[in-house]
């Protein structure tokens, strides 16, 4: 815990604390006057966007650190300063992918003394609007919005209230702001033509909500990969799911009991493909010789499963740390056009497909 300042007299000087005195916090105002500068003089030191000569910024430090002094970054942020803080808004984080988002963000703008405020809003509108209105209140510098169920009106007061803006994902819905996003469509279908080319010829699929990416997009590259091959898209052999190995199991469940059942089924992401494989041991099938299963992500667990799971990585630490450098150039210069950067996915073979 940071000491709080003694009393001082009209000189500068410590006095004792009278029984029953409290302590205060250190102010810039008390910087400057037992520095001998100007608070403008602290605030350039602090923000270090101004020229100080050498000798002045090792005393304004040493005060600082005698004071046990802490910049209060929401009055930094009242005075149009930057308060050099990221808000980073997530759907699940017990799902891999965002941890490793996330450390990839922190590790872009931790070289620039950026720290990154972290927000699970899971799926309901509510906690999505309370923590952007946070972010607001906080005059945070810039978001990063991994959450796919945040809409562009949403993100409009952030942007009135001069935040930058950038979005992991849903490229196809975002027409003002950043977005750094996997090409969706082209995932699945490369996993289509594996599992093509391997001989398979009845496809299904277990799809993440198709009503926002990546669900929707990774749906469409998936049917089209099939119609390419003159294949039928059956609705029977499409299940939906919320990104979590329950749903995985469940979905794949309900595609092992049909007839003319599927022999190869694309999960869009890792944890419903190993709910899948799951699903496949419970009813005594073997992967890959009856079912073959191929995931999206290779998270970490992907290649701890049994049978290791065959998937598309999509490169989450990339991601974020190309989110962060992103969102640090809009913060330095925040006009221009939006921009879409894609990221490199590549198949992953193991034993599952």
């Amino acid at each position: 815990m940071p000491r709080s300042r003694e009393p001082r007299n009209d000189s500068g000087e410590q006095t004792e604390l009278r029984p029953g005195e409290v302590r205060s916090p250190a102010t810039i105002s008390d910087v400057a006057r037992v520095a001998g500068v100007s608070k403008t003089t602290v605030s350039h030191v602090l923000s270090g966007r101004r020229p100080v000569s050498d000798a002045t910024r090792a005393k304004v430090n040493r005060v600082i650190e005698e004071l046990s002094f802490q910049q209060n970054f929401f009055a930094t942020g009242l005075t149009g300063q930057r308060t050099k803080t990221i808000a980073l808004v997530v759907q699940d984080l017990t799902n891999p992918f965002y941890p490793a988002l996330a450390r990839g963000l922190q590790q872009a703008v931790a070289e620039q003394g950026y720290v990154v405020l972290l927000a699970d809003v899971g799926t309901g509108v509510p906690p999505v609007e309370a923590f952007l209105n946070e972010a607001v209140q906080r005059r945070v510098d810039g978001v990063v919005v991994a959450a796919v169920d945040v809409s562009e009106n949403q993100l409009e007061p952030l942007r009135a209230a001069g935040i930058s803006v950038v979005t992991v994902g849903d490229p196809h819905h975002r027409t003002s702001t950043d977005v750094i996003s996997s090409d969706d469509e082209q995932i699945a279908e490369d996993a289509v033509r594996y599992l093509y080319n391997q001989g398979h010829r009845r496809f299904g699929v277990v799809s993440g909500p198709t009503h926002t990416a990546p669900g929707a997009p990774r749906l469409h590259g998936y049917r089209n990969a099939l119609r390419a091959r003159d294949l039928p898209a059956l609705k029977a052999a499409e299940q939906v799911g919320d990104w979590t190995r329950e749903s995985g199991t469940k979905a794949m469940t309900a595609l092992m009991d049909q007839a003319g059942r599927p022999t190869a089924v694309l999960c869009a992401n890792d944890l419903m493909a190993i709910g899948a494989l799951d699903a496949a041991r419970a009813l005594g099938l073997a992967v890959p010789g009856d079912v073959a299963v191929v995931g999206v992500d290779d998270i970490d667990a992907a290649s701890l499963v049994s049978p290791a799971l065959t998937t598309v990585r999509v490169p989450a630490q990339d991601i974020g740390l190309v989110a962060g450098e992103q969102l640090l150039a809009r913060i330095s210069n925040p006009a221009g056009p939006a921009r879409r950067v894609l990221v490199q996915h590549s198949l992953v073979v193991r034993e599952s497909a």
